[in-house]
Parts: structure tokens; sequence; C-alpha cells
């Protein structure tokens, strides 16, 4: 042996093995049943750094990771049964301490069948070998299923969660066509990750289950061609949490269409009582203010002073009355409505200065009004009242002072948002919203807030009928209503109304009161089922100079009709009377006296109207509690027309 190539035992191998030993590029070392170091070649030198000289006779466990000596010894008793050990990554220990990656061979050193020992064979692992090693280990850390695929479609690459998804050993995978394994089949195009409305594609295991997957792909050049590379993830977990979430979901909205449609039918219930309520109480309410205005007149007449100051306190208190009734009607939406185009912005600019004076200075009022709104279809003095509500219950919302905002914009609602809302289809509307920065309310109390004599303020501060009556004003406008209040942060009305395409109008209001005015005097057959009132009735016509017939309900109008020689200018009915409704009364004295005109009365409405409260076509109406003055000038307007 030369200098690099020693051994401790001289033995005569043929020259030409040793020259290939020396010059081969692998490092080749030899070592013996002992463990000990038998040769050491050049290449082997070059590699780990020692020399011959340095190595040769030592412990090969110096070159070996302390963790795999163990390994070594076995390895030995597997060589010395004339076993083979093809090549296999493990580390060496250089001479400066460094560990070199090596990729290693070992095979028995045998001479005349005596086992000497065993041959290793090493070679640096290199950049290439590092990169696919690195691969192979990125794709086996991977926590989806990879595959690679050839270009005629077969599996030549494949990972253990692959595997074990499809329920193959990686020899049962390789080679097998992808198309057997999933539906639909892959595309030959590179393929995103899939959409989480995207239908799974279906993984089908070797035990005859389906798997839901999402499958990637991305195209890979090679040396060898084109290789499609597909991440296959199990998304069951996944579908099954969708699932369960889509039964979550329909059963809150379930239980939320079913909440919202007791809650309506609930304040539909109690719109028709109230309805009836207002009826009868119009009828006593009239009486008292008419009577009162009568004893003021006499007292004042009289010089009574005194006494036409309390019938003036008796005259404000039915006043109250009144417009308690009309909130109760305009809840249940029996109120007569006038509506005609409007611009909302022209509504709030109209009241802005009002609203400002109720809510007092230590509320900052903001006004944020979209320009060029849609027209809606409303009644002028009904979104009075819905803006007047809703800011005197913000300002007792905010008795510390705070903000109010009004805000007007155009919104588009489609389906998805009309879901669920009884009162509310896709289209333009136009929204408006009255937001504050007041205690709030707690979800107990927006559960109720709209039903009628619900109130959470102290007696005597509240009539519970404010949110009663938007409620009211805005479903009988075809419009929506929702409120959102959080307890400490403030509460938001969010009002959503119809747009039209006609023109708004010159904004007017309507109901003013006004003096009677002397005009053509008539033969009236007024009708009322109420004593009280028809008393009142009589005394007004009459002291206006008509000449009166008074009855008592239908029929007794109708026998006073026939019965009388002369003309009769003008029925003036009530609406709501037993035995015969006003309506019916209208058109079986048209029948006897074709030329008379009509005028009904009422504190109930509903029978004469129309679609959305407004008036039936023909139909001219003085609405109960009626003053003296606002009776005579229907009468005057209906006999002129």
């Amino acid at each position: 042996m030369g200098e690099t190539y020693g051994s401790t035992r001289q033995a005569e191998p043929a020259q030409l093995l040793d020259a290939v030993v020396r010059s081969a590029h692998d490092a080749i070392w030899t070592v013996g049943p002992d463990f000990s170091v038998l040769s050491w070649n050049p290449a082997s030198e070059q590699l780990l750094g020692w020399p011959a000289g340095e190595i040769v006779g030592r412990s090969a466990d110096l070159l070996v990771p302390p963790d795999r000596r163990g390994d070594q010894r076995e390895m030995l008793t597997l060589l010395a049964a004339g076993a083979r050990i093809e090549r296999f990554r493990s580390q060496r220990r250089h001479r400066d301490g460094r560990w070199i990656l090596v990729t290693l061979a070992m095979s028995p050193l045998i001479d005349d069948d005596r086992f000497l020992g065993f041959t290793v064979i090493a070679r640096a692992v290199g950049h290439r070998e590092r990169l696919e090693s690195s691969l192979q280990a990125l794709l086996e850390a991977a926590p989806d299923a990879f595959v690679g695929i050839g270009d005629d479609g077969r599996i030549v690459l494949a990972n253990t969660q692959a595997e074990q998804l499809f329920g193959l050993t990686r020899e049962g995978l390789l080679n097998r066509p992808i198309d057997e394994l999933l539906t639909p089949s892959l595309p030959d195009t590179p393929l995103p990750l899939p959409g989480p409305e995207a239908a799974p594609t279906l993984a089908h295991r070797m035990d005859g289950a389906t798997v839901p997957v999402e499958v990637s792909t991305s195209l890979l050049p090679t040396d060898e061609g084109r290789l499609r590379c597909a991440v296959i993830r199990d998304i069951t977990e996944r579908v099954r949490a969708q699932e369960g979430l889509r039964q979550l979901q329909a059963e809150a909205e379930r239980a939320r269409v079913e909440a919202q449609l007791q809650r309506t039918q609930r304040l539909e219930g109690l719109g028709q009582l109230a309805g009836g309520v207002a009826h009868d109480f119009n009828n006593l309410i009239a009486v008292i203010s008419n009577y009162a205005t009568f004893i003021a007149e006499s007292a004042t007449e009289a010089g009574l002073d005194e006494i036409a100051g309390d019938a003036a306190q008796i005259s404000r208190a039915a006043q109250r009355g009144a417009d308690l009734t009309h909130q109760l009607l305009a809840f249940a939406r029996r109120e007569v409505v006038r509506p005609r185009p409007l611009d909302i912005n022209d509504v709030v600019n109209d009241i802005e200065q009002m609203l400002r004076r109720s809510i007092g200075e230590h509320i900052t009022l903001t006004v944020r009004l979209s320009p060029e709104l849609p027209a809606v279809t409303a009644d002028p003095g009904q979104i009075d009242q819905v803006l007047v509500n809703l800011a005197v219950n913000a300002r007792d919302a905010m008795p510390r002072g705070g903000e109010l905002t009004i805000e007007t914009e155009e919104l588009q609602v489609d389906r998805d948002y009309a879901a669920g809302r009884p009162h509310l289809g896709p289209g333009r509307y136009v929204r408006l919203r009255v937001s504050d920065t007041g205690t709030g309310m707690p979800a107990e109390v927006i559960e109720r807030a709209f039903e009628p004599f619900y109130t959470t303020k102290p007696a005597g501060q509240g009539t519970g009928l404010g949110l009663a009556t938007v409620y009211g004003i805005v479903t009988a406008a075809g419009g929506d209503l929702n409120v959102y209040s959080e307890p400490g942060i403030g509460t938001t009305f969010t009002i959503l109304l119809p747009t039209t395409d006609a023109e708004p109008a010159a904004l007017t209001r309507d109901g003013q009161e006004s003096e009677a005015v002397d005009g053509r005097k008539a033969t009236i057959l007024a009708v009322e089922d109420e004593p009280a009132l028809r008393g009142v009735l009589n005394r007004i016509l009459l002291g206006a100079g008509h000449e009166v017939l008074i009855a008592e309900d239908g029929q007794a109008a109708l026998a006073l009709a026939e019965a009388h020689d002369g003309t009769i200018d003008l029925l003036l009915t009530d609406v709501v009377m037993p035995h015969m409704l006003g309506r019916d009364l209208a058109e079986r004295f048209a029948a006897v006296r074709p030329a008379s005109k009509v005028l009904f009365m009422s504190g109930y409405a509903r029978p004469v109207l129309a679609s959305q409260g407004t008036l039936a076509p023909g139909v001219t109406l003085v609405e109960k509690p009626f003053s003296k003055a606002q009776l005579l000038t229907a009468i005057q307007q209906v006999l002129e027309a």
C-alpha cells in the first residue's frame, strides 16, 4: 500500500484493483470486524479531511454520529451474513469537526470465504440531491395529499397523505390513471383553489367510500416532460360544518320570520282594537269639545269670562284627547291619508326649525340631506308626525344633551335585503334615518317599542303612542321601519319609503283651522247613531241657518228622505253605524235623491277608505272630532262643488 492508501495488514491485491481504488472519485474505506478502519483511499481524505496515517487503525466510531453507532454494529451483523446495504443517507464526521451529509453503500469484505469486515463507498450529497431530498421531505410534511401526473394522465409521484386519502399504498398509486380516483376529471390546464360555494370534487377510496375534496393544480416542467401537480385537500369536516351552518342559518331565518310575523300579527290585532276604541272615543270628544264651544260662546255673550275660560280649558283637554285618537288611528292605519308626491328633503327643511325648538338648545341637531332625491308618495302631515315623534323621543333619551342627526339618501333594495321583511319589497327607496346619542334601548324594550301604550317613561310623561304612530304611518305608506339601539350608545331609526316617478308637488299643509263662513243655506239630512252627537249636529246646523232633518240610523234616514216633500241638498252621515253603514246608506239614498250631495263624517273611516288609507273615489269626509267651523266649512265646500 502507498502513503495515502495504507493498511495494518499487508495484503497482496492485484495492481489493477489498487489503481482503481486509488483513482476512484468516490470515497472508499474498509472496516474490520472490530470496527477499526483497515484502509482509506485519497477520495476519502478529500471528502472527510483525515489523512490515511491518522485514521487507519482507529475506530470507525470516530466518524459516526453517536446516536447511530449502534445501528452501524447491527449493519455489521447483516453484512457478515452476506447482505449488501444499498445507498442510504447519513452523516460522517470531518476531521475539523463538521458533519458531512453523505450517501453510503456497504458490502461485505471477503477473502477466500473469510469475512474480513466491510467496504464503505461514500459520496457527498450534492446540491441537486439536497433539493430533491428537501422537496420529498416537504411533500411528506404537507398536510394535504399530493400527486404528480404525467402527460398520459397516470400518477408518477405521490406522498404519504395521498396514500391515506385514497386507501392505497405508494405502489398502488403509481401508474394509476388519476381519472379513476377523482370525479370530475382534472382539466389539463392549471386549476386554482375553488371558492367556498363551488361544488366539491369527489375522491374515490379503494374501500368504495367517497370523500369530498378540493383540488388545485399547477404545471411543472421537468426533464422527462410536463408534470401536472395536484394538491388534494380532504374537506369532509368543512362540508359538515357548512351543512350545519346552513341548517342553523335556515333555522335562525325561520325563527326570525316567525317572530316578525307574530309581531306583525300582534300589532295588527292591536291596531284593530285601537281603531274600534278610537271610533267611540272620537264621538265622545266631538260632543265634549262642541258643547264646550257652545258654553264658551254663551258665556262670552253674557260677559261671564270665568265660565268662558273654564270652557276653553275643556276644549283644550278635548283637543289633547283628539290628538291621542289621531295617533291611535295612525298606528292602526285607519286614519284618512291624503298622499301626494313629496320631496322628503322639503318636508325636513320645512319642519327643521320647529324640531330645533322642540328638542331644546342642549341638543345639537344635524341635518344631512342627499341632493336630487326621487319623490315618495306620502301625506306631508304624517311625515311631520314621524319626525316630531322621533325627535321628541330622542330628546327624552338625552336629558343631559347630545346629538340628533337626520339623514336622507336614495337606496336600492335587493331581494336579499327585503327577505323576511313583510312590509318591504325589492326596488328603489328613499331612506330617512334619525339617530341620537341617548341612553339607548335594551332588546326587550325594542321588541315592544311599537306597541300602543307601551312606554318606559315615568307616569304622566309619555302616552306610549309616539312610536306606534310612526309604525302605522310608515307601514301604511308601503315602507319599512327598523330600529337599532344599544344601551349607553344611542338609537337609530331607519325608515324606507318607496319612490315614485311623479314630480313632487309644492309643500302645503291640510287641516288648518278656519273661521266658519256664511254661505248657501240648505236642507240637510243628518244621520248619527250617537244621541248626544245628534244634538250637537242639530244645534250647529240650525245655528248656521240650515233646515235640518235628523235620523238615528240608515233606515230612519231613508224613510225621512221618502217622506220629505221638499228638496234635500245634502246627506250628512256617519260612516260606522249599526244595521247599515254610511256608504250603503249613501248608495240607497242616491236612488231616492239623485241630485243630493253626500258628506261623510267619521272617527273611524275604514269602511270608506281605499288602499293605503286614501279616500275612495267620490268620497268627501269630515273627520271626528270636528269643530263647528270645520263642519260648516266642509258643508259649504261640498255644496259649492
